[in-house]
């Protein structure tokens, strides 16, 4: 069966405007997948920001706390302190109940300075946690933008392919193969 000069003619054209699909497809998925590896780029350095700060945010409590602890030492000295010259001036002897009121109330100090470092270890603690888990998100982040990005390369490959053999499938059905018992 011969086919005429026209009919040659358009089927270039068809299957030019088939290659030229393929090759947008292709183009499309390559632009996709940058775009995907970018934004997973900069949702994983925002990440790491975040986690930046974080421990930032825990070096600060605990240079807080230190302070914090600093001043409960002096404050229970101070105390200690008051306590000993108010009883002195008084004429206590420091024996018996005074002597025990002293050192219930160096232990009450101990005791808050203890609270503080426990209280500070713990927020401390958590903001690090935190900053580990915005690093495994970060890491978690880049690794899904490769992924994508190689998936959508190749739905790009895997359309052009299909957008080629859809049209030599049509055009091999309309013109080039011949029906049964036409040969």
């Amino acid at each position: 069966m011969a086919i005429s000069t026209t009919t040659a003619v358009i089927l270039g054209f068809v299957a030019a405007g088939a290659g030229v699909t393929a090759y947008g497809q292709i183009k499309e998925s390559q632009q996709r997948a940058e775009t995907e590896e970018y934004n997973a780029q900069q949702r994983a350095e925002a990440e790491e920001f975040n986690a930046d700060v974080a421990r930032q945010q825990a070096d600060m409590v605990e240079a807080r706390g230190r302070l914090d602890i600093l001043r409960q030492k002096k404050t229970a000295i101070t105390l200690k302190g008051t306590q000993e010259a108010l009883y002195s001036k008084s004429g206590v002897v420091l024996t018996g109940s005074p002597l025990a009121v002293i050192k219930e109330s160096a232990a009450n100090a101990e005791l808050d300075i203890l609270l503080t470092e426990f209280n500070i270890f713990t927020e401390a603690a958590g903001l690090e946690s935190g900053a580990l888990e915005r690093e495994r998100i970060a890491r978690a982040e880049r690794e899904r933008g490769t992924r994508v990005a190689e998936a959508e390369r190749k739905m790009g490959y895997i359309r052009a392919g299909k957008t080629l053999l859809t049209t030599a499938t049509t055009l091999g059905l309309q013109f080039g193969v011949p029906k049964k018992g036409e040969d």
